[in-house]
């Protein structure tokens, strides 16, 4: 978690937005902060509400508008800005919105940091207004190509070129509907848009799943495309969508990605790949194909990145669709980031879409929610202990249980009272057998 979200006007109520923008205005120790947003209705009212107070507080202002987070992020890295606010509740419907807190660098407020703002919010112990004459709003839009030029630079852009790609591409009408397509028609594509006007409405769930997708992966099979993507609403995740067979797993995009990188850079000495706990193990496979280690984090691009960078890997990400190319000033999660390496993967393998998804092993892969209101999380941990004793135990963030061919991952929701499980295995029949022992333990607790 790397801000604050709520339900407008209830959640994130004008008490709670002034409170969040001081607490974080007070910790900036900088003069300028970056401000973007998603396409949300509420978003204008926040970037205005967080602008005039940053202008109060003495800070200048890069305004960016609609935008991916990931452009936010970037922008602070490449300008040496203090900080910046991404104003989009990610997945959530639309009558959510949310501050995504960024800090120098360009990267998300950690736990620490996050309590820190809380703890002033608690206190209202803020800097006091003290609004400077020479304070000023830039109009940010030059600086996104930078953030568009740096993802260019990490592919061979003419071998995309040559390929003249036609790209259907679902931007759920948010924070990637002007820059995404931007950047496909920098890499010499013909864009098929899908759902890329910005009105403040999302026309399908915003979180790019299989079901959400339906629609885009009927449009995709009847299109000339050569390949498909389809984004959230704040464009920091990615899915692929196969001419033939519509929406793929989300798991996909990251090894696709991987791949790219592996066909255009030699490979360092102790290169490794990081991925959270809940990833699939095709990254694994990707990996093992060129002898290189993965590593694994807690859930959260926080703790991806943190831990990509004690290890020095080359790549990284989350099964859900984020992308993590640490040569990209983004830093995190980056839909521009996977858009171009699996375009640069299929023009330098010269195969189709089809050829390149099918070299790589099935997903077989579920997620299940149970409620365990009154239920101790440690007495059914301890009980999955016993039940999978010959598996490899980490416990850093809730239970993983892994051997080689399956896993099963428990943690407890931050927000309800529900345990998340998710179990991957090689066959689709191992992983029935596996949710099965699952589901029974979780009757007898």
């Amino acid at each position: 978690m790397s801000g604050i979200r709520g339900i407008i006007p209830t959640g994130l109520s004008p008490d709670v937005i002034f409170h969040s923008l001081m607490a974080f205005g007070s910790r900036l120790k900088g003069n300028t902060v970056v401000i973007g947003r998603d396409s949300r209705p509420s978003g204008a009212y926040i970037e205005n509400i967080a602008i005039g107070i940053m202008l109060a507080m003495g800070k200048n202002v890069i305004r960016l508008g609609i935008v991916p987070t990931p452009t936010v992020k970037a922008v602070v890295a490449q300008s040496g800005a203090a900080g910046g606010i991404m104003i989009s509740a990610s997945h959530n419907p639309v009558i959510w919105n949310a501050f995504k807190f960024i800090g120098p660098g360009g990267f998300f407020t950690n736990a620490q940091d996050l309590e820190g703002l809380l703890d002033l919010v608690r206190k209202e112990d803020y800097k006091p207004f003290q609004f400077k004459p020479n304070t000023d709003v830039e109009d940010g839009t030059d600086r996104i190509q930078a953030h568009i030029d740096s993802v260019l630079a990490r592919v061979n852009v003419s071998a995309i070129k040559r390929k003249k790609f036609t790209v259907f591409l679902d931007a759920v009408n948010g924070g990637g509907s002007f820059v995404l397509p931007e950047l496909l028609s920098r890499l010499g594509c013909k864009v098929i848009l899908q759902h890329c006007t910005p009105d403040g409405t999302f026309p399908r769930p915003p979180e790019p799943t299989p079901d959400a997708l339906k629609q885009s992966s009927r449009l995709i099979k009847k299109s000339k495309a050569d390949i498909g993507f389809a984004l959230d609403p704040d464009a920091d995740r990615l899915v692929v969508l196969s001419p033939k067979k519509g929406a793929i797993s989300e798991e996909l995009t990251l090894p696709l990605s991987f791949m790219s990188y592996l066909a255009s850079n030699s490979i360092p000495k102790k290169a490794s790949i990081t991925v959270n706990l809940s990833t699939s193990f095709v990254n694994d496979w990707v990996a093992d194909s060129v002898g290189i280690p993965t590593y694994r984090s807690k859930v959260g691009e926080a703790n991806v990145v943190a831990e990509m960078i004690h290890r020095k890997s080359v790549f990284g990400g989350e099964g859900n669709g984020g992308v993590i190319d640490p040569a990209i000033p983004s830093f995190g999660r980056d839909s521009l980031s996977g858009v171009a390496h699996i375009l640069n993967l299929l023009a330098l393998k010269g195969e189709d879409a089809e050829t390149v998804i099918g070299s790589l092993p099935a997903v077989h892969m579920r997620k299940i929610a149970y409620k365990i209101a009154g239920q101790k999380t440690e007495q059914i941990y301890s009980k999955f202990r016993s039940a999978f004793s010959e598996y490899k135990e980490d416990s850093r963030d809730g239970l993983r249980l892994a051997n080689q061919d399956s896993w099963i991952h428990i943690r407890p929701s931050n927000t309800e009272p529900i345990l998340r499980l998710i179990g991957e295995a090689r066959t689709k029949k191992d992983l029935e057998s596996l949710l099965n022992k699952a589901g029974k333990i979780m009757e007898n607790s």
